[in-house]
């Protein structure tokens, strides 16, 4: 659930919220894609986009979510090769079905292995009423 919350809040770490902190555009470039092509790692690059092995296969364990949305998503093709409007990002985003958050939960995990989530995993005492100190 809290992977969940976290992108949907885009209190992640992906390469552009960390860029955003930062302030330096070259911090977006996604890290987890092969080749030499810079792509901006964002939500929509994470979800659609990104051709790292790992992240194309477990949209392989989710065609169900993808096909009625993307005409080019297939099995032999995980991963869209351009952009997509927003709107269509939304319509996946609200598709009624209980397997996208197993889906996203699964994708932040693949996204923030090996990142320090020291900061945010820290219990806060919110969901008891009290705030921080």
């Amino acid at each position: 659930m809290r992977n969940i919350s976290r992108f949907r809040l885009r209190a992640h770490t992906l390469k552009v919220e960390a860029a955003a902190w930062l302030e330096d555009v070259r911090m977006c470039v996604c890290d987890q894609c092969p080749g030499e092509d810079e792509h901006v790692q964002n939500e929509v690059h994470a979800l659609l986009i990104c051709q790292d092995h790992r992240v194309c296969e477990l949209r392989k364990h989710f065609p169900f979510l993808f096909t009625p949305f993307f005409e080019d998503f297939s099995a032999t093709q995980p991963f869209l090769l351009q952009q997509v409007n927003n709107q269509l990002v939304h319509d996946f985003l609200s598709q009624q079905n209980n397997r996208l958050f197993l889906f996203l939960s699964e994708l932040m995990d693949l996204f923030v292995a090996g990142r320090d989530q020291s900061a945010a995993d820290q219990p806060n005492n919110l969901a008891e009423g009290h705030p921080q100190l």
